[in-house]
């Protein structure tokens, strides 16, 4: 049932999800669906929860680069596929108060949560020093949608690396922007 909610949210977006089309495309029932899930919106919820629970993950191996190195192959892997193209689409051109829009805030706040809890593992370890959590998960993550999603190009490990040295280490040779 959450499988063919995200699966209609893909094809024709939020409206088109309805307990008819869901019950229709997963062989179930309207009541059955109902039953669970009272509330549309708590349905959409579920299966964009489920859809996204993967692109949250942080792993903590001891080794920062690499687990931000794995946490921007799955965000890539996952905008890779025809599903979640077409979700952050909906995503990005919902309303402010759609469900979609709503959820992408909740996984992003959910990431940032898991994001903040491995930085500060890392602080403390002397990996790297105190940091804005937000800009860094932005500073990360804005390459990896530019790549996949606007120019339709795979994210590989080693450009995935490339993106967490850039942004850990700054700019090789840059200069500090001049005081204004």
């Amino acid at each position: 049932m959450l499988t063919a909610t995200v699966e209609l949210i893909a094809a024709r977006g939020v409206a088109a999800v309805s307990y008819d089309a869901v019950a229709k495309l997963s062989g179930s029932s309207r009541a059955t669906i109902h039953r669970r899930w009272p509330r549309r919106d708590d349905l959409l919820r579920a299966a964009l929860t489920r859809f996204a629970q993967d692109s949250v993950a942080v792993a903590d191996t001891g080794d920062l680069r690499r687990d931000l190195t794995a946490l921007l192959c799955t965000i890539g892997d996952t905008l890779a596929t025809p599903i979640g193209r077409a979700i952050i689409n909906a995503s990005v051109t919902a309303g402010e108060d759609d469900p979609i829009r709503l959820l992408g805030r909740d996984v992003l706040q959910e990431r940032l949560g898991l994001l903040e809890t491995r930085v500060g593992t890392a602080v403390a370890a002397g990996e790297i020093a105190a940091t804005d959590v937000g800009l860094l998960n932005t500073m990360l993550t804005a390459p990896v949608y530019w790549l996949v999603v606007r120019d339709g190009r795979p994210l590989t490990g080693e450009l995935a690396r490339r993106i967490v040295d850039v942004v850990l280490d700054g700019m090789p040779g840059g200069e500090p922007p001049p005081d204004r």
